[in-house]
């Protein structure tokens, strides 16, 4: 082993920074948000602090060149927990819930800061477990120490949360091949405080962490981990599934027109074979009159087909085509996928929207597709029917549309998290609807927000710019 260690201890540092870096970059190259933003920087620190301390922990350099590297290896390392913390809220969706505690561990650590080029920091180096150039902690050293810990700590709290509460097996997997890959890297990271403070436990477990970085690749390759298309698949899943539930009105609604079809022709051949007209012109005639009827009918069928299969389309990820459109037209579009849904659950609908309502620019699929999610979340909510309002007016440059259902609410320390990701309190839901909802009306440059009051309903509001002609 003595061929190995101390010898190998730059090299796998070296390992480790590299490996750090590259993971960052696909991470922020996979996914294109703030997480994974939030992933490079982490990365970076990672990076920086790995490159400084494999030429600290040289014994061939010389001591000034390895105490240098060494300080800043440091200084590197007292942003890891912040940023790893920043990433995990982020990445968990948390960070509202706990602002105040990342912007304390910000405070902290800059408080840190300006202690980190003296020896308040790092008091000087000693040799120990056979390196040469070790740390010294100063008195803000200690404190770094303690915040290390705490935070560090804290992210894997809410990384384990958030795994046990994802309603789906994808989030679940994500979260825990995260939380069992980083663990292992700041667990054989973290042992390398102890010599600091005079252990002398020798540093074999930094020839192991090179394996942390391969470990998240084998994750991000094999599992898909940090993808963003397993949202979007999932997404597409959860509407495909709602699709399902409505079979039955699109089954009702194509019957309608085919019934009417096939009793105006039954009708037709039956004057016909019982000779009730008594011209040819007036055969002619209602001949015409039941084609006519059976072209409009037929057309009205093919026209719901057409809407349901441009509906069922995965468009989530797809550029908006602005265009001007009238939300009566929009709503129109979405009422025959979802008119016996309504009848079924006894729900009254009420449509309050103004004829001369300004057009909104908006992609039309994507406002019919919010129209959907929003109507089918208030009939789930509406089992033992109610009334679902959907009203409109134009107020402040902008039209807004409010769609109120008479269910049983939502509770207040629920109503924050109905956005979030796989968040449901449904047992067959994903908790994706809602969120897929928002994502649409922001891509279309609109606004939603959400009010309930228990035993009283849920009311969601929409807020679009107008149109280009009004």
């Amino acid at each position: 082993m003595t061929a190995i260690y101390p010898l190998g201890l730059p090299i796998a540092l070296s390992l480790v920074a590299y490996n750090a870096l590259l993971t960052g970059l696909l991470v922020l190259f996979k996914r294109r948000d703030k997480a994974g933003v939030h992933y490079l920087i982490f990365s970076l620190l990672v990076f920086v602090w790995g490159m400084g301390i494999s030429f600290m922990l040289n014994n061939e350099l010389p001591a000034d060149t390895s105490q240098a590297w060494g300080t800043f290896s440091q200084i590197s390392a007292l942003f890891i927990p912040v940023a790893w913390l920043h990433f995990v809220l982020v990445y968990t969706e948390k960070l509202r819930y706990s602002k105040k505690i990342l912007w304390a561990a910000y405070a902290v650590t800059l408080t840190i800061f300006p202690s980190t080029p003296s020896r308040w920091f790092v008091a000087g180096f000693r040799e120990i477990v056979t390196l040469k150039q070790y740390p010294i902690p100063g008195p803000f050293y200690v404190a770094f120490t303690l915040l290390f810990a705490t935070v560090v700590a804290y992210s894997f709290w809410i990384l384990c949360a958030a795994w046990a509460e994802a309603r789906t097996q994808e989030t679940k997997t994500d979260f825990k091949l995260l939380f069992f890959a980083q663990l292992y890297g700041f667990v054989t990271g973290s042992l390398s405080f102890l010599p600091v403070y005079g252990i002398p436990f020798p540093q074999y477990n930094l020839l192991a962490m090179p394996l942390w970085q391969f470990l998240l690749a084998y994750a991000m390759v094999r599992y898909r981990l940090f993808d963003l298309e397993e949202i979007a698949h999932a997404a597409q899943r959860d509407k495909l599934a709602a699709i399902g539930t409505l079979a039955t009105s699109i089954n009702h609604e194509i019957r309608n027109p085919l019934y009417v079809i096939k009793l105006l022709a039954e009708s037709y051949l039956e004057n016909l074979r019982e000779g009730i007209y008594k011209s040819k012109e007036e055969m002619v005639e209602r001949s015409y009159e039941v084609l006519s009827k059976s072209v409009e009918q037929a057309e009205r069928a093919m026209d719901i087909m057409k809407r349901f299969s441009l509906f069922a389309k995965d468009r989530t990820q797809q550029e908006c085509k602005f265009e001007e459109v009238r939300l009566n037209e929009a709503l129109e579009g979405v009422l025959p996928l979802v008119r016996y849904e309504l009848e079924l659950d006894k729900i009254e609908l009420v449509k309050d929207i103004p004829g001369n309502l300004p057009a909104i620019k908006a992609d039309r699929r994507h406002l019919e597709e919010i129209f959907f999610n929003l109507i089918v979340n208030a009939c789930q909510a509406m089992e033992n029917g109610g009334q679902l309002t959907i009203r409109a007016e134009q107020r402040n440059g902008t039209v807004r549309v409010e769609i109120k259902d008479g269910g049983p609410g939502i509770p207040p320390d629920q109503l924050p998290r109905v956005f979030e990701p796989f968040y449901t309190t449904k047992e067959s839901g994903t908790g994706l609807g809602l969120y897929v909802t928002k994502q649409l009306v922001e891509k279309n440059k609109g606004r939603i927000t959400v009010s309930s009051e228990l035993n009283k309903g849920t009311r969601f509001t929409l807020m679009f710019p107008i149109g280009i002609s009004g």
